[in-house]
């Protein structure tokens, strides 16, 4: 499952899209547990397609374990 290059949207702008739908810091939280559980190689993928720093990503994916 590839994304594809006119998906361009930012880390900001999905976090603006959570919260406008209602998610709580902690909802997104669960939302990266759940992707991570399931989909751990797209998880990783999609956090390089919005352009998460590397280090960034690597917290992300690592608390999303615990």
């Amino acid at each position: 499952m590839g994304m594809r290059k006119s998906e361009n949207f930012t880390k900001e702008q999905w976090v603006e899209v959570f919260k406008e739908a209602g998610f709580s810091d902690d909802d997104m939280h669960r939302w990266h547990i759940a992707f991570e559980k399931l989909y751990p190689a797209v998880h990783q993928e999609f956090l390089e397609h919005i352009k998460v720093p590397e280090n960034e990503i690597e917290k992300i994916r690592e608390w999303s374990k615990s």
